[in-house]
């Protein structure tokens, strides 16, 4: 008799030889697996994501196209996946990104900044008025608070003398929500929005406003009844959903990044619409992975700003160099197509942001 030399997998059940199986990859066990065993298993499982990273990462950032090349050859295990390896690097930049910009306390420190400046300006309007100077004027907190001469101050002649010292400017945050004079009316005689429904329903069909008019005029009039509390909370509200909203518009960019690289090499039939979908996998998560290199490591390190210009030099001709690699054209036409392919993208991140300001502010 023959020995067996096959045997059952554990986990899919199938039918196997040797120590691993061939449908699903796990390890064969003949007896219950060991706590030496269970960490062999980690170790090993640590050190081959270990090896796969920086096997992904060094060709990524530094030789740009090598990356998409090789996987669009098909030598893809020995990689991340794109997919993944933009996940991962998406999820890092805008962590640290959220971490290191957060909007409610910057709203807090601008308020209490504002609320400094202005009260320095009253002493300052107090000062003149009754022809004294004896303010520190070096207690302003921000050397923004400049540009505006106090016009209204009585003493003309000690305004024109003492110019320098009164060119303030209050910094309290003026928020602006008018888009036409019709609107700014409303606002300024604090018309609700049932009395804007109202009026609108009086007009004529062909001077009434649009849906989506009446909409964004509606949520206006009821953020300014609310005051200058309200249209603050409102604006940092708008500011945190648009900030966070931004990581799945750029998701959603991608394909679209993919779609104009396809538009711009239709006629190499050798490329399918995947490979520039690898691309540009590739491409955002080398711009996330640089951002973080420059802005947030090495500019710590050195406290300087340096290294975001570089890395911003750096990602912008990755891209160029990547495109000339892959697609293997003359430089010139390469060259264009990078122009075009800038010129495209940047519209279509514009529309993107107006779209994004939109929904956010419908949401709130």
């Amino acid at each position: 008799m023959e020995e067996k030399t096959t045997h059952e997998c554990k986990n899919c059940s199938e039918e196997s030889e040797g120590q691993f199986c061939s449908f699903c990859g796990q390890r064969y066990h003949a007896h219950k697996e060991s706590f030496g065993e269970l960490v062999y298993e980690f170790v090993s499982d640590f050190l081959h994501f270990d090896s796969r990273f920086f096997k992904t990462v060094f060709p990524l950032l530094f030789s740009p196209g090598k990356l998409t090349k090789s996987y669009n050859a098909g030598k893809q295990r020995s990689q991340f996946h794109p997919i993944r390896l933009y996940l991962f690097s998406s999820f890092v930049y805008f962590f640290l990104f959220f971490y290191f910009n957060n909007v409610e306390e910057q709203f807090e420190n601008e308020n209490n900044t504002a609320n400094s400046d202005t009260a320095i300006i009253d002493s300052i309007k107090h000062d003149i008025q009754h022809g004294t100077t004896g303010k520190a004027f070096n207690d302003i907190n921000d050397s923004s608070v400049i540009n505006k001469v106090l016009s209204d101050t009585p003493n003309s002649k000690l305004l024109s003398d003492k110019k320098e010292y009164i060119a303030l400017q209050d910094t309290e945050r003026q928020i602006a929500f008018t888009v036409t004079p019709y609107i700014d009316s409303l606002l300024k005689k604090n018309v609700t929005p049932k009395e804007y429904i109202k009026l609108q329903q009086s007009m004529s069909k062909e001077k009434r406003a649009g849906f989506f008019e009446r909409i964004i005029t509606q949520r206006l009039l009821k953020i300014n009844l609310e005051g200058e509390a309200g249209k603050k909370e409102f604006f940092k509200k708008l500011i945190a959903t648009f900030s966070h909203n931004i990581p799945k518009m750029l998701f959603f960019l991608l394909p679209v990044f993919a779609l104009l690289l396809k538009l711009l090499y239709i006629r190499r039939k050798q490329f399918y619409y995947v490979d520039h979908a690898v691309l540009s996998l590739h491409y955002f998560s080398f711009m996330f992975l640089m951002l973080i290199l420059g802005n947030y490591i090495l500019n710590k390190i050195f406290g300087t700003d340096l290294f975001t210009a570089l890395s911003l030099l750096w990602i912008t001709l990755y891209l160029l160099i990547a495109m000339k690699r892959l697609y293997m054209q003359s430089w010139i036409k390469t060259l264009g197509k990078f122009i075009a392919l800038g010129f495209l993208f940047l519209i279509t991140i514009l529309f993107s942001l107006m779209v994004n300001l939109a929904w956010s502010a419908f949401m709130i």
